[in-house]
């Protein structure tokens, strides 16, 4: 019984070091697991399933861009873009993407679309790039991103679109470099 009461009495400092331990561990990981935001570009992508480490792996394995240290995708939801969600590229389907313009005007900056490429188009400015066209049901990136729902798809077009306030995207004030464009190439051209 006496060891008990002893282990009892001690019980608060072991709780201490745990605690110390784990946030040293999470600040370690942190550390070396990641980088500032001026040397990472962030992908935000709202698809039905995602791999979005093995996804991040692979455009970094396609070439960094100059400046950019890692490349990290992230899963996003609606209610999430009127929140100061801190992205590059969004990849969104087209009901989302008229949403965000109309709730959250400037999140999302306008782009100048390159010669071939389709695009979303509202009041005379392109939005997005077109990535997942319904129709086809094909688009890039299929090995690692689930554009329709099972069991019963009923498919909806998808946009490549960049953050206004992203410090990779040239179109944008005070912007670092054009990093995000580069990879939104690189991303436009995975499986394809």
């Amino acid at each position: 019984m006496r060891i008990v009461k002893n282990i009892w009495a001690q019980l608060h400092r072991f709780v201490f070091w745990a605690l110390v331990l784990s946030l040293l561990w999470s600040w370690i990981y942190t550390f070396v697991g990641d980088t500032t935001r001026d040397k990472k570009l962030i992908l935000c992508v709202d698809a039905y399933a995602l791999d979005q480490r093995p996804l991040a792996l692979r455009l970094e394995d396609e070439g960094l861009p100059a400046g950019i240290k890692m490349i990290q995708v992230r899963s996003f939801g609606y209610d999430f873009l009127g929140t100061e969600l801190e992205g590059d590229l969004y990849l969104m389907k087209a009901s989302i993407l008229e949403a965000t313009l109309a709730d959250t005007p400037g999140k999302l900056a306008p782009l100048t679309l390159p010669e071939g490429m389709a695009g979303y188009e509202r009041d005379g400015k392109s939005w997005g790039i077109l990535v997942f066209d319904p129709e086809t049901q094909h688009g890039p990136a299929m090995n690692y991103i689930q554009y329709t729902p099972l069991p019963d798809p009923e498919p909806e077009a998808y946009y490549l679109c960049f953050d206004a306030a992203g410090p990779h995207y040239a179109g944008n004030d005070g912007a670092l470099d054009d990093a995000a464009w580069e990879v939104a190439i690189t991303f436009l051209e995975i499986d394809k």
